[in-house]
């Protein structure tokens, strides 16, 4: 049967986004659609999105791997063909330490788990530590961040979420609940801003009429809810990047580099004897 035109505009645009960046969640690429005004933000305008995308991927338009599902997927048991194949593994996870060089220490927290894949890239480049709430962290969380920090002196959390009554007020939450443990480290939210929203023309939604804290979100900005993901990638990247190496001794984290592939070689002489 012949698609509806709609469908295959959604479909045509969504195959322009994946091949830009991937892979992608439904979900990205349903705000991407929305920021290119290819569909509404609604329900139904999203199940639309889902539908396309499946009888995409079954059809061979879009390939299945430039679409990720971040919450199922099968818990592996590590194998090895024999001790050649383990030795390649050993040398490509060895890492060196980068916190001992570097003169603070500092982590990203994100609230959209959907975006975490993008942000992961980035940041194993750089030995950043990822921490991904879902909205509100758990005390679990919480507390085992604050023995990560410490007292917080010198440490700085990078933070990324929606631009809606939650999203402003969780970077208030996270400030008061390490406090609790008496861990104060740096807490600065790159995006999403009110900024970000106006720059680039974001679409947005309504608040949440449940949401406790959206009386004084709305006082202060207006009935406007926006999500993170609605940011074009390449913008949402280079925040990320800038962010960190702001944070961060490039000069050290080269240095640490060099001595990490110059022990890298070394492992691997020393398991290639073993192996012998």
């Amino acid at each position: 049967m012949a698609k509806h035109a709609k469908t295959l505009r959604i479909i045509e645009e969504a195959h322009g986004i994946l091949n830009a960046h991937r892979p992608m969640t439904v979900r990205q690429i349903y705000y991407q659609l929305v920021s290119r005004q290819v569909i509404e933000n609604a329900r139904t305008q999203y199940q639309a999105v889902s539908n396309a995308l499946v009888d995409a991927r079954k059809e061979g338009t879009i390939p299945w791997d430039w679409i990720e599902d971040r919450l199922r997927r099968p818990r592996q048991v590590s194998m090895w063909s024999g001790l050649t194949s383990f030795a390649e593994t050993v040398r490509a996870a060895y890492r060196r330490e980068v916190w001992d060089s570097q003169p603070g220490y500092l982590e990203v927290w994100l609230e959209k788990d959907a975006l975490s894949g993008i942000f992961e890239e980035i940041l194993n480049d750089y030995g950043v530590t990822l921490n991904v709430g879902r909205g509100y962290d758990g005390w679990d969380s919480i507390h085992n961040a604050a023995q990560r920090f410490g007292d917080g002196a010198g440490a700085c959390i990078l933070y990324f979420g929606d631009f809606d009554p939650s999203g402003e007020d969780m970077v208030r939450s996270l400030r008061e609940r390490l406090a609790f443990f008496g861990c104060r480290p740096a807490i600065e939210k790159c995006a999403l801003t009110a900024s970000d929203v106006r720059s680039y023309d974001l679409p947005p939604d309504f608040t949440k009429k449940t949401d406790t804290r959206r009386a004084a979100f709305v006082a202060l900005h207006g009935d406007v809810s926006v999500e993170l993901d609605a940011l074009p990638v390449d913008v949402l990247r280079d925040r990320l990047r800038s962010a960190v190496e702001q944070c961060m001794d490039l000069g050290r984290l080269a240095l640490t580099k060099a001595a990490e592939e110059r022990d890298r070689k070394r492992l691997w002489q020393v398991l290639q004897e073993v192996e012998s």
